[in-house]
Formats: C-alpha cells, sequence, structure tokens
C-alpha cells in the first residue's frame, strides 16, 4: 500500500468553560494551509495526486464551550482531490493526538464530527484517546477530480456527564490526511472509536432484556448476547460459550493471530475497565507455601495475596527475590514455588510468559478487593459482597494494588447462567451450572484451578474450584492450576474481530 502523508498542525489548547471547564493557556485553533501540491511516491509508476488544507479564519477564542451538538465546537476545513481519474485513490482523516490532559481522556463529553459539505460522515467519542496516538476519524473516502469539502469539528456533549477534575486540562492535537490506492478495509468500520468497553455495554445496552432471579436477587439477562448485569452494575459474559474471545499478549500486535497471540477470554466490563481471563493454565503452582520460619503463622503457607509468592510470580517488581519473583510478568525462566514447607520446582516461562512492553502496558495496575469468607455455601450475589467487604483473617488487608491476579469465586459464580444454575457455589457440581458456565469449560473436568478469593476462618485456606465444578477451599501450599486475570485500559479500542473462536476481538495497539 503506497501513500502520501500531508500534515499540519491544527494546535487546540483546549480550555473548557461554562459549568466545568477553565481555558489553559492561550493558543487558539488554526485552520491550516499546505500550499505546495505533493506527488506521490515513485513506486506507484509516477502516478501523482494532491491532498490541500485551505486555510480558513483563525478561532482566536481558544475556548471550547459546551453545546448541544456539534455547531457549539471549534472546527477546521480540509479540500482533498485527485489530479485525474488514472486510478482510484482513497483520503483518510485523522487526529494526532499530542497532548492530552489525564482526565479530559475519560470524558465521555469530548466529541468529534466530520462533514461532507453539509452531511455528517463520522462522528463519535474521543473518550479513551491516548497521548502520542492516532485515531482515525473517517477512512476510505473516494476522491474525486473536483475538490471536496471536509470539516472537522471538536465539541464538548453538554448533555454528558463531565468530571469537574478536568478543569484547566489542554488539548494538543493536528488533523492529519493521507490517502491509498487502497481502501483502509476496516472491518465494521462505522466511522466511531470501537473502544471495546462501550462496544461491549452497547451490545448489552441494546439488546432486549430478560429478568432473571437468582437467591431472590433479580439480574436483567441480554440473552441473545449472553452478557448479564450483576447486582454491582458489572457487565458479564455467561452461559456455555459466549463470544467472548480476544487476542492478547501478542508478539506482533500488527499481524494478530493464533500464531502470534494468545487467546484470552473476556470476563466482562467493570467501571471503565475490561477484565480478562487467560484462557490456558501457566502450569500448578503454591498459592503460597511459606511457614512459620518464613513468615506465615503455620506449616501450610498464608492467604496473604499482597505477600502471596503466586503474586509476586505474576507481578513485576520482585526480581530480586531468587525464586518465582516476577518470572511470568519478564517472561523469564527459573524456580517456582511448590508444594510445602518452601519447596520449589524448575520453570519455565519464556513462552507462556507476558511477551513484551507492549502487552505489559496495556495491563492497568488497579485496586483488587481482598474480603473473604469462610464457606462456599454461599450464592453469587452473597459471595461478591464478601469479596468486597472487610471480613478477613486477622492482619490481612482488604485491598491491593497491581497488575496481574487470578480470577474471583464470583467471577467464576457469575459465569454460569443463572436462568438454570440455582446452587449455592458448594454444589456448583450440578449438571444445570457446568455445562452452562463458560469458565469451567475454560478450566476442565481434570484440574483444580486457584481462586483469588481466601478464607476468613484460618491463616491458610484459599478458595479454588475442583475438577467436579464445585468451590471449595484448600490450604495455600497446595498447587492447584494458575489463570492469569488482568483489567485492560479503559481506552483498548478493537481492530477487528467478533469475539467468536474462530474471529477472537482484536486490539487496536
Amino acid at each position: 500500500m503506497n501513500s502520501l502523508i500531508n500534515k499540519r498542525n491544527v494546535f487546540i489548547v483546549v480550555g473548557i468553560m461554562v459549568f466545568i471547564f477553565l481555558l489553559g493557556g492561550s493558543y487558539a485553533l488554526w485552520k491550516y494551509v499546505s500550499t505546495a501540491n505533493a506527488d506521490i511516491n515513485t513506486i506507484t509508476h509516477g502516478l501523482d495526486y494532491y491532498i490541500n488544507y485551505t486555510k480558513g479564519q483563525d478561532i482566536t477564542s481558544g475556548v471550547l464551550n459546551q453545546s448541544f451538538d456539534y455547531t457549539g465546537g471549534n472546527s477546521t476545513d480540509i479540500e482533498l482531490w485527485k489530479k485525474d481519474n488514472t486510478y482510484d485513490i482513497y483520503g483518510h482523516i485523522y487526529l494526532d493526538v499530542e497532548e492530552i490532559g489525564s482526565n479530559l481522556r475519560k470524558a465521555s463529553s469530548l466529541k468529534y464530527v466530520v462533514l461532507s459539505g453539509e452531511n455528517i460522515i463520522s462522528n463519535g467519542s474521543l473518550r479513551g484517546i491516548n497521548q502520542g496516538k492516532k485515531v482515525l476519524l473517517k477512512g476510505d473516502i473516494p476522491l474525486m477530480t473536483s475538490k471536496q469539502v471536509f470539516t472537522v469539528y471538536i465539541w464538548l456533549d453538554i448533555t454528558e456527564e463531565t468530571d469537574e477534575s478536568v478543569s484547566g486540562e489542554t488539548l494538543d492535537i493536528s488533523v492529519v490526511c493521507d490517502a491509498t490506492m487502497m481502501e483502509l478495509g476496516l472491518p465494521n468500520y462505522d466511522g466511531t472509536r470501537d473502544i471495546i468497553v462501550d462496544k461491549i455495554r452497547d451490545m448489552y445496552n441494546n439488546a432486549t432484556k430478560t429478568v432473571v432471579t437468582n437467591n431472590g436477587v433479580r439480574y436483567n439477562y441480554a440473552t441473545s448476547v449472553n452478557l448479564m448485569e450483576d447486582a454491582d452494575g458489572n457487565i458479564r459474559y455467561y452461559g456455555a460459550n459466549p463470544n467472548n474471545y480476544i487476542y492478547f499478549n501478542c508478539s506482533d500486535y500488527s499481524n494478530q493471530s493464533s500464531a502470534t497471540c494468545e487467546v484470552w477470554r473476556i470476563i466482562g466490563v467493570f467501571g471503565d475497565n475490561l477484565k480478562i481471563m487467560r484462557s490456558g493454565s501457566i502450569g500448578s503452582y503454591s498459592w503460597d507455601n511459606k511457614d512459620d520460619t518464613s513468615g506465615s503463622e503455620g506449616s501450610y503457607g498464608k492467604n496473604d495475596w499482597s505477600d502471596a509468592r503466586i503474586m509476586k510470580l505474576l507481578n513485576p517488581g520482585y526480581t530480586t527475590q531468587s525464586i518465582g519473583g516476577s518470572l511470568y510478568y519478564n517472561s523469564r525462566s527459573g524456580n517456582c514455588y511448590a508444594n510445602g514447607a518452601n519447596a520449589y520446582t524448575s520453570c519455565d516461562f519464556t513462552n507462556s510468559g507476558l511477551k513484551n512492553e507492549t502487552t505489559r502496558a496495556l495491563i492497568e495496575e488497579m485496586t483488587w478487593n481482598l474480603g473473604a469468607h469462610s464457606s462456599t455455601g454461599v450464592y453469587p450475589n452473597q459471595i461478591y459482597q464478601y469479596e468486597r467487604g472487610t471480613n478477613v483473617y486477622s492482619g490481612r488487608p482488604t485491598t491491593w494494588n497491581g497488575k496481574v491476579a487470578l480470577p474471583y469465586a464470583s467471577d467464576y459464580a457469575y459465569a454460569a447462567d443463572l436462568r438454570s444454575c440455582n446452587s449455592q457455589l458448594s454444589s456448583y457440581s450440578n449438571s444445570n451450572c457446568t455445562s452452562t458456565n463458560w469458565m469451567k469449560s475454560v478450566f476442565g473436568s481434570q484440574r483444580l484451578v486457584w481462586l483469588l478469593t481466601t478464607s476468613s476462618a484460618n491463616s491458610h485456606y484459599v478458595w479454588y474450584v475442583e475438577p467436579t465444578g464445585n468451590l471449595n477451599v484448600n490450604s495455600a501450599f497446595g498447587v492447584p492450576e494458575i489463570f492469569p486475570t488482568a483489567y485492560l485500559d479503559f481506552s483498548s479500542s478493537v481492530l477487528s474481530g467478533t469475539g467468536t473462536s474462530t474471529n477472537p476481538y482484536m486490539l487496536n495497539v
């Protein structure tokens, strides 16, 4: 694919006022002009065509006010055309994001519109744009020999809730155009930014709902897309095999496939973040196997995730430890803790660990709740509340800040179809639960699998999934399987894919 890129800065420092924002700096929005025609690369055998920016009036206010539609925003015009009809040429309009305040990037009210003449051809939210990234606003515009005028608006939607903390933040962007002899061919491209958490929310919101009652709690189920909303407003995938497959931990994000990426499964949308779980185990290791000579209260390990040996294997910052420290996180080999009394075994994560800095940067550091409960004889809504409570074994923390952990007991519980699975977690071996739980199918019928949830009754019990499907507790020094779990940054967007096992979502990295 050959292309001509012609970029002139449209330098915006957005200070937003009227209820919310304050102007930051004294810069203005400029409409820029490229006065020189440009020839395409000679690889195209002499073809030349033009992309021109026609200078308009400078906008000297430098203020982006809130409004009910895009006409109250700031804008710049672009004229695009090609020299002749020898070839099909396609234009593409982007924003280069050079600077954006950390809170402004979270504002759903920051939007764009692209007009062709008086017709809207693209619009969407800029929520989640990353500094240093290029955002496609409209692609695959067939160029004509006559000039076409396109107008890009940036505006603030007054009908959207906006965080007061963005006051005084800046937005420095450039309008960029390029053209190619081939269409970009972006699957399902409709002109809007395809942030994956918004995509999943939209699928849920736009589907017909069915009310499902479990343990007296009413849940809304979107059965057509296998999504449900739990009692806390999280959107989760449920059922035997929902379309929640996603490529992650790729060696080459520009060429995502089963040969270059691992397939993970999406647990759901939690707040502004996407929670995902590796669809394969990385091995069988102790959750923790310290004894009373190495920091535990006894000889069976310690159920304190903030100091657990498996936590230090999965997360950054522990490379000085001779056994297990950050080996998975840094994709290294060495020794890992397994079985009782500080025992260890050789382990190798050079192929199964996090492959590169791109993958590590996609994982958001989050606050994980560490609330515990002593009995597995509870329903999904109950264990979810216990996990977010303060009842823990004496001295244990109730939260932990980190990147990689394990699925909660509640994640496993809600993955079942509660229309047919009405059991307590200690009885999830019921076929109505095992046959309708995608997470159980990932774990398989032969494995014990560690969870993040712990027991409040003693110092060493940790929850796990039995091969039968029931949830139970085991001493932390045991060696069930490990399925890493993480949250992706809220701005992660989809390049393509439908989430099926044969067409997983591809992240736009």
